[in-house]
């Protein structure tokens, strides 16, 4: 494997570091300041950055009349409030990182089940079986918890599928510079984070807000826009399915800073579950590289023999943008 190949997979490894990092300093800006305004920092300085990025290379930054772009916005936007509500919320909700990870990067398997009502095809029995181990994951995870009527966990669920619903129309985007989508998505984003910030509770605060908050705030910015930068490189260089699965070496630096950063020890008999979670996401992602690779040497049309629920994802450079 020579070095052009190899830079993808150095490139999605980068924005898993970043986007790792991004997810462990949410709930140590969050125990200082409400959970909005963690949102509100995850929008503002990729928008700034990236459309000073795009404005300088000549890109057309704002496009109001692609539904499918809408589409993706609106539902990532939620997707992201949904998401920090609960991250930079830890210390309310007592979920760890990890669970929070493990649970939102089941969105590969809601693409499938979504296939079905949008675009007309069946899932698959691979698919049914992925849906039920994630389920039985997620119950491993947070069992106790929910019936405790700690519904926390509910709420990441609800991210993932909506993530799902974000990312199906992203193959119709492949003609518009990612730098556009990003900038469309952060500019709707950050108007959903004010709204939440005037319309849904702000949960009380573990210390009182210092500079090493506002500290935080400014790198939760940062790595997202380092995290999108790589991971729009690496779609664009390389093979996306198999990027894909690749990405997921992000559930490995998410876990290790749970542990070192957030000093959250690990719960031996919850381990079990992110396996049952994680396992058919990759497992679904691989079945897709093998796809692919047939597909190279057998089918004339990219699109021909691609499953449905597979089709919808390929170019999904975009995917972490609601994290």
């Amino acid at each position: 494997m020579n070095n052009r190949t190899l830079q993808p997979y150095i490139w999605i490894l980068l924005s898993g570091f970043a986007f790792s990092w991004m997810a462990t300093l949410a709930p140590l800006a969050g125990r200082g300041c409400p959970w909005q305004l963690v949102a509100i920092a995850r929008c503002v300085v990729p928008l700034l950055v990236i459309s000073l990025w795009a404005k300088w290379d000549g890109v057309k930054l704002f496009v109001w009349d692609n539904p499918v772009l809408w589409v993706r916005s609106l539902a990532g936007s939620l997707s992201l409030v949904l998401t920090f509500s609960v991250l930079a919320s830890v210390h309310i909700t007592n979920l760890r990182v990890t669970d929070i990870y493990a649970i939102c990067n089941i969105y590969p398997i809601w693409i499938a089940l979504l296939s079905w009502p949008m675009l007309g095809r069946l899932p698959t029995g691979a698919v049914w079986l992925s849906i039920f181990s994630s389920i039985t994951g997620v119950y491993l995870l947070q069992g106790a918890e929910l019936q405790a009527g700690n519904f926390a966990a509910l709420i990441v669920v609800a991210a993932s599928i909506i993530s799902a619903v974000a990312m199906m129309g992203l193959n119709r985007l492949k003609d518009l510079d990612p730098r556009t989508v990003v900038v469309h998505f952060s500019a709707t984003a950050l108007v959903f984070a004010l709204l939440s910030l005037c319309l849904l509770p702000v949960y009380e605060f573990d210390e009182p807000f210092a500079w090493t908050h506002l500290g935080e705030l400014l790198g939760i910015g940062l790595t997202a826009c380092v995290g999108q930068y790589y991971l729009t490189k690496a779609f664009t260089a390389g093979d996306p399915a198999r990027v894909s699965v690749a990405s997921l070496s992000q559930f490995v630096f998410v876990l290790i800073l749970d542990v070192l950063v957030l000093d959250h020890s690990l719960d031996w008999n919850k381990l079990w579950g992110i396996p049952l979670i994680v396992g058919p996401t990759a497992w679904l992602m691989l079945r897709r590289v093998k796809t692919s690779t047939l597909g190279v040497e057998t089918i004339t049309d990219p699109s021909a023999g691609i499953p449905a629920e597979w089709e919808v994802c390929v170019n999904s450079a975009g995917s972490n943008d609601s994290k």
